[in-house]
């Protein structure tokens, strides 16, 4: 099990690859987020564990990456063996959608 760090560029090139989880507040989510991104708050992740594919790579991401942090911490106690963190979104020019 492992979390690593994926640019932002990589991110938006493999879309298709990963299940993407925004780990910020709704409302920001609501402002813009990456293109197939579900909103899940860092702190309702565990809660929200059905709505993720254990068997499919994850990637996690939020404004500046601490949230991100703590979501993919907690994915991995819970067994998700593939989870990465994206940059944050002030971190990297994403082409949000709202």
């Amino acid at each position: 099990m492992y979390s690593k760090i994926i640019s932002g560029k990589d991110l938006e090139e493999n879309l298709e690859n990963f299940d993407i989880i925004d780990v910020r507040t709704e409302e920001e989510y609501k402002l813009g987020h990456v293109e197939g991104a579900i909103n899940i708050p860092y702190d309702e992740i565990l809660e929200n564990l059905d709505r993720i594919d254990k068997d499919k790579p994850t990637i996690v991401y939020c404004r500046s990456n601490a949230r991100a942090e703590i979501a993919s911490l907690s994915l991995k106690s819970a067994g998700f063996p593939y989870i990465y963190i994206g940059d944050g979104v002030d971190l990297y020019d994403y082409k949000l959608v709202k």
